[in-house]
């Protein structure tokens, strides 16, 4: 059954990137001026200041530096491991991650670093740190997707009240699961000890929150090297919405550059038209945020396989 359900998301993630190339190739590809807006976008880059890559870096490094924190703390209770060896297994898992659905491959990378007999354990918590992200990124996205809908033509419909009305009930729900606790009794109280602290749901919540907020500053900080002129509140707006539909959709890390900047080019539509800069803001956030950490989780990897 879980093949089956591997195949079908490896399917869908496929196909999901096959329409959105073509749609890319279509609408800005073809683009008779692409190469001179390649050509412009590459000078303005280069030209940029030394900060504005320092900071773009820095705003990464906190990403990570946040997660790490996440992993450290809700793996504490069972298998308490220092702030070092917690980046290194964030950026491995991250590397595991690039070439697997949904990123679950994150989960093996993870808990390469726990002792033997915590890493079932180490999977559970790394689910429950996961899922406060998503909770995060479900109540912030349903309230965006609520106020901008009406300004989609493909949203249009008999369905648009009825999505304005569900949002809050969703973000209450995802809320509701996260902190909803049940004592387990008989062949699944094993699932007892898989549960975390009050505190620490807590702590995830408002870590993922904060990290929500870099991914935001990064998206913002990238449109400004671009020069994109752009409001930043239906920036904001947009990559809440952009957020909560690739947390939904079925997509591998190499494929996503292609998914994201197609749905990006959907969300930002009534805001900016500038399909070129859209998928130029796209793919820099994709390459700092997936494929440079992806790059260093690699070195670590073979660091570790050395160590052993």
């Amino acid at each position: 059954m879980e093949a089956v359900i591997s195949i079908g998301k490896k399917s869908i993630g496929l196909l999901l990137f096959v329409v959105c190339s073509i749609a890319i190739y279509d609408k800005v590809l073809v683009n008779e001026n692409w190469s001179q807006y390649f050509s412009m976008i590459r000078g303005q880059l280069f030209s940029l200041p030394s900060y504005q890559w320092l900071v773009l870096l820095l705003l990464m490094c906190c990403n990570f530096f946040i997660e790490s924190i996440k992993w450290k703390i809700v793996v504490g209770a069972t298998n308490p491991i220092s702030l070092l060896t917690s980046i290194k297994s964030v950026f491995v898992g991250q590397t595991f991650a690039f070439f697997t659905p949904n990123r679950i491959g994150e989960y093996a990378g993870r808990i390469l670093f726990l002792d033997a007999g915590n890493k079932l354990m180490g999977m559970a918590q790394l689910g429950w740190a996961s899922y406060a992200q998503l909770v995060i990124t479900i109540c912030l996205g349903a309230i965006a997707f609520a106020l901008n809908i009406s300004l989609y033509p493909w949203a249009d419909g008999p369905w648009l009240i009825g999505v304005k009305l569900l949002s809050p009930f969703i973000s209450i729900i995802a809320i509701f699961i996260f902190f909803y606790k049940r004592d387990w009794t008989g062949r699944m109280s094993f699932l007892n000890r898989m549960q975390i602290q009050p505190a620490v749901k807590w702590s995830m919540l408002g870590l993922s929150f904060l990290r929500y907020f870099i991914f935001m500053l990064q998206y913002v900080w990238v449109a400004n090297m671009l020069k994109m002129n752009i409001e930043i509140l239906p920036l904001v707006l947009s990559v809440s919405i952009l957020f909560l539909c690739l947390s939904i959709l079925p997509t591998i890390s190499i494929t996503e550059l292609v998914v994201r900047g197609q749905l990006l080019l959907m969300i930002l539509a009534p805001f900016y038209a500038d399909k070129i800069m859209i998928i130029s803001l796209s793919s820099f956030i994709w390459g700092i945020n997936f494929l440079v950490p992806s790059i260093i989780g690699t070195f670590l990897l073979l660091g570790y396989r050395l160590n052993r």
